[in-house]
């Protein structure tokens, strides 16, 4: 049996999926810039990122050479 993959992640594995520094999603975070990713807050500072969202997020920066 294969365990499944979690459906939310903590800062370092997100930004390990999406290639980023951990720095770079706490300044999205920290300033509330509303280009950065989606994330849920559960309890007292603990920080989620929901992994179909945090991939729709990276899939919506995608630039497409040409395509108008």
């Amino acid at each position: 049996m294969h365990p499944e993959k979690p459906l939310y992640v903590d800062t370092p594995t997100a930004a390990g999926l999406l290639g980023l520094s951990r720095s770079s999603l706490e300044k999205y975070r920290h300033y509330r810039d509303p280009k950065g990713p989606p994330f849920a807050v559960f309890g007292r500072g603990s920080i989620r990122y929901h992994v179909p969202s945090l991939l729709a997020w990276a899939q919506e920066r995608t630039v497409h050479h040409g395509a108008e």
